[in-house]
């Protein structure tokens, strides 16, 4: 395996973009088969902090990893320790731009990978990430995987995120209420005594309301395990029970919205966001409020 670091500007404003840094783990030869899969780490980690999923999920399926450190987090709030946020605190709008935009920069440099087989894994915020990436580029994903997901923001994310959000904001981070958007499977995962984010507020309400849209979904519960599956078992032992199926199996049979240049747009609240994935990623004129 082959281990680097990527910078790149994501979206930001008109005038400056947003620089952005990124692990990627990549075999040492790939081929015809080689795809891609998203590491997005939690509130306030850095890149680092999935590294073990990411040599493991690169060593046997094949896969470029990338572990995109995204805004106000990790590194970029503390250069020394790499952990805690910033306050006032994106609570994973640009942030999970940021994200998509690494696999975007990646995709552009490796033009070879095999673009059917694009994943996204996300524990706690980086699960509400990797669910939001489904609809923000719905024709991208082959799957998307949420541990211990964040699925909407509540009064705990408003006391952490140290600011208030508008109803339209609001809305652009509630995956359950765009669930009929997501186009891929969906794996989910929690425990059932999770003190920060209830199952059965979150995981449990979004499968439910994917069953009722028609879509695939898998619901994992490890009985009497916190946010971090304790004692039952750890997250990466998780991630081997439940992810390899899915990285042997799955296959993304459209054309994704980075290469096609798609133009999302997401109602929310008597708006819309609009996403033009036709524009770099640094590009001011990437999102807009219609």
């Amino acid at each position: 395996m082959r281990q680097y670091e990527i910078r790149f500007a994501s979206y930001n404003n008109e005038l400056y973009p947003k620089w952005i840094t990124a692990l990627v783990i990549e075999p040492e030869r790939t081929g015809p088969r080689t795809g891609a899969m998203l590491f997005s780490h939690g509130w306030g980690g850095n890149r680092f902090l999935l590294r073990d999923r990411m040599e493991y999920t690169c060593e046997k399926f094949d896969l470029v990893c990338v572990g995109v450190e995204y805004r106000q987090s990790g590194y970029d709030f503390d250069a020394v320790t790499g952990l805690g946020a910033f306050s006032p605190y994106d609570a994973s709008f640009l942030q999970t731009l940021d994200v998509l935009n690494g696999l975007r920069t990646v995709l552009a440099s490796r033009p070879g990978l095999d673009r059917g087989r694009l994943f996204h894994y996300g524990q706690s915020q980086g699960g509400h990430i990797a669910l939001l990436s489904a609809i923000y580029a719905p024709n991208t994903f082959a799957f998307v995987y949420g541990s211990s997901p964040l699925t909407f923001l509540g009064e705990d994310q408003f006391r952490w995120s140290g600011r208030d959000f508008s109803a339209w904001e609001l809305s652009a981070r509630n995956v359950q209420e765009h669930a009929e958007r997501i186009r891929c499977p969906v794996v989910l995962e929690h425990g059932t005594a999770d003190p920060f984010l209830p199952w059965k507020l979150h995981s449990g309400a979004l499968a439910e309301r994917l069953r009722k849209l028609g879509k695939k979904v898998t619901l994992k519960l490890y009985e009497g395990g916190d946010h971090a599956f304790q004692p039952t078992i750890t997250k990466f032992e998780a991630f081997k029970k439940l992810a390899p199926g899915p990285m042997r199996k799955l296959r993304n049979r459209a054309k994704d919205d980075f290469l096609a240049g798609s133009v999302i747009e997401i109602p929310c609240a008597g708006t819309a966001v609009r996403i033009d994935w036709s524009k770099p990623a640094g590009s001011g004129e990437m999102v807009r409020r219609q």
